[in-house]
């Protein structure tokens, strides 16, 4: 009994950290920040969908980057939610995440070894509401989402995907977002907060 407590305490800690990690920035501040560890805390939070799936890491000496943090798990939270969807009820199910950089960028692949995305869809993934889970299962923004965030980072995200073998996108961020992406980005907040 004592270390089943233990056990549900070391979770909620676990949870608690995440969340903490996860929501400790605004978005409106360019902070350095952890790749690895946002990665981490997105795994962490997703813990209850990714139970019966083998979730491998392989991360690289990457090291912070300069950005807005909360932006960037979110772009790792709706990656992996999407990955961890692909494989429900799959009995091999895997997630794999590997990170690597160099002096100029980073780059996050998160990879599964779901059905992949058939090619008449493919096209269509980055569109705001476009779907292809049952009603109710999903909005269609997730990616969307992804798309236009990495993009504020002056970063690029693309998609390479078998049918039958599984799908994996790679997000490449520049070390730090570019001072003209932040400028337009901040413009826009205060014109967002006087309007």
């Amino acid at each position: 009994m004592v270390r089943v407590v233990q056990r549900g305490a070391q979770r909620t800690k676990a949870i608690v950290t995440a969340l903490h990690n996860y929501s400790r920035t605004d978005d409106e501040s360019v902070v350095d920040f952890d790749i690895d560890r946002s990665i981490d805390d997105s795994l962490e939070l997703l813990r209850h969908l990714l139970k019966d799936k083998t979730v491998t890491k392989r991360y690289g000496d990457v090291g912070r980057v300069r950005g807005h943090a909360g932006q960037v798990n979110q772009v790792f939270m709706n990656l992996l939610t999407n990955a961890a969807q692909a494989l429900s009820g799959r009995a091999d199910a895997t997630i794999t995440i590997e990170t690597s950089g160099d002096a100029d960028a980073v780059a996050v692949k998160i990879q599964d070894n779901g059905q992949g995305i058939p090619p008449e869809v493919l096209p269509r993934i980055w569109d705001p509401f476009f779907t292809t889970k049952d009603v109710g299962e999903g909005t269609g923004l997730g990616l969307s989402i992804v798309h236009e965030l990495v993009e504020r980072h002056g970063g690029t995200i693309e998609c390479k995907t078998t049918v039958g073998a599984g799908t994996v996108f790679t997000v490449k961020l520049p070390r730090q977002i570019p001072l003209a992406v932040a400028a337009r980005r901040k413009g826009a907040s205060l014109l967002s907060r006087s309007g």
